[in-house]
């Protein structure tokens, strides 16, 4: 299975996020922001990196646009429900242009996974 990197800065999200794609088999490493986020990747390569775009401080997109230069970036997902001044629409508009692909929440954990085995099928 795939080794994945989460980053969201709601600690409930991202731990139901992480125990669905744990139960698919899948090695999660969490993250609460966009900077820990993008210290991890730094540390090691993630087979796919699943980012929340609103987030305090760095936000999804610009970890999107830092990982965007990586010869061999790893497959991106970014997730969004939006924010107190921003729908969820408008924070994934971007990011559909620059990641794998893009999920609105809330999200059901099928959806979540079978999109993440459909993009690393697609890799192979």
């Amino acid at each position: 299975m795939a080794d994945i990197l989460l980053i969201d800065d709601m600690t409930g999200v991202r731990r139901a996020v992480s125990s669905a794609l744990k139960r698919a088999g899948h090695t999660v490493t969490e993250a609460g922001d966009g900077a820990e986020g993008l210290a991890r990747a730094a540390e090691r390569r993630f087979d796919m990196i699943i980012t929340d775009i609103v987030m305090p401080g760095m936000d999804g997109t610009q970890v999107i646009a830092a990982l965007a230069g990586q010869a061999d970036r790893p497959l991106i997902i970014a997730m969004s429900g939006g924010g107190a001044h921003i729908t969820s629409d408008e924070a994934l508009k971007q990011a559909r242009e620059t990641a794998d692909a893009a999920l609105t929440k809330p999200f059901g954990t099928a959806e979540l996974l079978v999109l993440v085995e459909k993009l690393l099928h697609k890799k192979k």
